[in-house]
């Protein structure tokens, strides 16, 4: 006798995906999958989501595992840019409705020293960062996404900000503190 996973009702579905479908784009983003493929890879989130609903709780740990499931399809799609040796620049206009094009640009400034950074910064604290800093997602939320404990990613998360303030010091974004 076979078990069949429950399908998610349509409208469930829906519900889930309209809440949360910019959060995992975003996240796809920030995780280093090219604007090319974006959409792509948010489609293939939410595949991998209607394929395994059964498992799905809803609740507070929502977000938490859609992103475990971003990071994986993410991870997937670099995998498959380093194999084919096609590496592109990560680059796209995040920022909509700036009110002047020096606002535009300053914007565009900022969101690329974010996803420059984000790319040379190992995974555990990438994905840490992004959940806490960028996504404003609590300890407990970051540590149920990524299955660590909560002072591991209190850990990654206060190192990765050291490593963005000497980042943007370095880029001459932000003054250096004078020493005391």
């Amino acid at each position: 006798m076979s078990t069949v996973a429950k399908l998610p009702g349509r409208a469930e579905f829906d519900a889930l995906h309209r809440a949360h479908v910019h959060f995992v784009w975003r996240s796809l983003r920030r995780l280093g999958v090219h604007e090319s493929v974006l959409d792509d890879a948010t489609q293939e989130v939410f595949v991998v989501v209607h394929r395994r609903f059964a498992e799905f709780r809803p609740g507070p740990t929502e977000r938490a595992w859609l992103f475990a499931i971003a990071q994986r399809v993410a991870s997937d799609q670099r995998r498959w840019v380093r194999r084919k040796g096609n590496l592109l620049p990560l680059h796209e206009e995040l920022v909509e409705g700036s009110s002047s094009p020096l606002e535009g640009a300053m914007k565009r400034q900022v969101s690329d020293a974010v996803l420059a950074f984000l790319e040379q910064l190992e995974e555990p604290r990438r994905s840490a960062f992004i959940l806490s800093e960028l996504e404003q997602m609590t300890g407990a939320e970051v540590s149920a996404a990524l299955g660590v404990n909560a002072n591991t990613i209190f850990s990654r998360v206060a190192t990765a900000r050291k490593a963005f303030v000497a980042f943007l010091q370095k880029r001459g974004m932000i003054e250096k503190d004078p020493e005391p």
